[in-house]
């Protein structure tokens, strides 16, 4: 199969497993919202930031640098299964026996025991990683959907059952490290590869010397994403940290897969035309203009029915999250582009670039949140949402440098989503203030009638604008890929 219909197959694979993944996971957060209290949802916050470190530290740059990597026979596969399985090793145990450690900084000493349980994780993801390396970079993602599908549907279900049986944290903890079981026997099922009893530290030190950065780029990025959660928890408590938790789930979950789907399906395709840049700045455009295109309306129509969403479907106590979520709205549609960088940088060979990005990143934004810290979670909300306005456009001027891609280039692929989101977003307003009369009883009814709006509005708009075109240029991509 061409690398075109590689691409666009991955394409198809990678969007139905984000939409499929992520409105499981909207049920499932919905369902366990109105079982378990924000308070359990900020304790599992401060896990997730351990979560978050379990696939950095266990990757160790190695992902990319095995999907853009040449020459992968089995003695240079098994010499980097085994360094990455002792690299899960020792983060266990780094975990395990600093569980104390990281309670006390949270001052919530309930936390040790779900961290010393969670740990164990690291060494059970190590069994797959190398497969599902290989399985990105031979672009196999019908095999990824159903894997992920697999374990999202089991964690769901096992969560939720400890949950009614009132597990509390304990269940989004059993959860986790089920899904992590589950996923791992998946991938060892659907990509039967096993590793050799040769370990060489010379066939691999190519791959570990771009993984360095590739990986210390992680660390950096790993601190990015989690900076609010070590603030909120440290600071504010847990049930600070709840509310912000479900508002940043709600928010920026989807956009991040978004920008995953775009990141699983072109790393592998830009990496082999890594040195045909006027090819990689045209699609990656074409990219940007589609993300756009999807995530832009999410967003602008998130922050228009909050209270209607938050009332409806997780409950009164959640009430705080609405304000959140209206002021990450803003961020969600500018991480939605911006996690594609990473795309350019790593198949362009610049892990250096990424790290110095990241520099800039958490330097900027930690200034921002303990600005913001002033006014409590909603000021770190607003600390997040104005860096990301400067700091996210400063990514895409390094990433498009490598591309030939200017910042007007970018402007001029989404300025078009942008004005039918405030077109969609002015309809929808005046539907609510106006039509609709306000009334908690009639949330639910509300909410319909809002989304139903939007959804025409945007729809609309688009076909009218420019329906025509995306249709031939689909009928083009059909065309090419039989």
């Amino acid at each position: 199969m061409s690398l075109k219909k590689k691409t666009f197959w991955g394409a198809i694979w990678n969007s139905l497993s984000s939409v499929s993944l992520t409105g499981l996971n909207f049920v499932i957060t919905a369902i366990l919202a109105r079982l378990l209290t924000p308070n359990a949802f900020g304790v599992m916050g401060m896990i997730q930031t351990t979560i978050a470190l379990i696939t950095l530290m266990n990757q160790f740059g190695f992902a990319p640098a095995i999907i853009q990597g040449e020459n992968l026979n089995q003695k240079r596969l098994s010499s980097l299964f085994w360094l990455n399985m002792l690299i899960g090793l020792i983060m266990t145990a780094i975990v395990f026996f600093s569980s104390n450690f990281v309670a006390a900084f949270f001052n919530q000493p309930e936390l040790a025991q779900f961290l010393r349980m969670i740990s164990v994780v690291f060494t059970i993801v190590s069994f797959s990683f190398i497969q599902q390396s290989l399985i990105r970079k031979d672009m196999m993602f019908k095999e990824l959907f159903n894997i992920n599908l697999i374990s999202t549907i089991s964690y769901g279900i096992i969560t939720i059952i400890l949950a009614l049986n009132n597990f509390g944290v304990m269940a989004l903890v059993l959860g986790y490290i089920s899904k992590n079981i589950i996923k791992t026997l998946s991938i060892m099922v659907f990509y039967r590869w096993m590793p050799s009893l040769i370990f060489n530290y010379k066939l691999i030190k190519d791959l570990i010397d771009f993984s360095k950065y590739a990986f210390f780029t992680s660390i950096l990025n790993y601190l990015n994403r989690n900076l609010d959660y070590l603030i909120i928890g440290r600071l504010l408590g847990p049930e600070a940290l709840g509310y912000y938790t479900l508002a940043y789930k709600i928010m920026l979950v989807p956009v991040r897969k978004i920008g995953g789907v775009i990141t699983n399906t072109f790393l592998p395709a830009f990496s082999k035309i890594k040195h045909d840049k006027k090819n990689v700045k045209k699609y990656y455009l074409k990219v940007i203009n589609l993300i756009a295109l999807i995530s832009f309306p999410m967003m602008g129509g998130l922050f228009v029915v909050a209270p209607e969403l938050i009332l409806t479907v997780y409950g009164q106590k959640w009430f705080t999250v609405i304000y959140l979520v209206q002021i990450l709205s803003v961020t969600g549609a500018l991480h939605s582009i911006a996690t594609t960088t990473g795309t350019i940088f790593m198949s362009q060979g610049r892990a250096d670039l990424a790290f110095k990005w990241n520099i800039f990143s958490i330097t900027n934004l930690t200034v921002a949140m303990l600005i913001g810290m002033r006014w409590g979670i909603v000021g770190i909300a607003y600390g997040v949402t104005i860096f990301n306005l400067y700091g996210i456009w400063v990514g895409m001027h390094m990433a498009g440098s490598l591309i030939n891609m200017s910042l007007k280039d970018l402007f001029s692929f989404i300025r078009k989503p942008f004005l039918y989101t405030l077109f969609m977003m002015i309809i929808v307003y005046l539907i609510k203030t106006y039509l609709v009369t306000p009334n908690i009883e009639q949330m639910p009814i509300q909410l319909a009638i809002s989304l139903i709006t939007g959804i025409v509005a945007y729809s609309a708009i688009f076909l009218v604008v420019d329906g025509k075109e995306y249709f031939e240029q689909i009928k083009r991509l059909k065309n090419s890929v039989k």
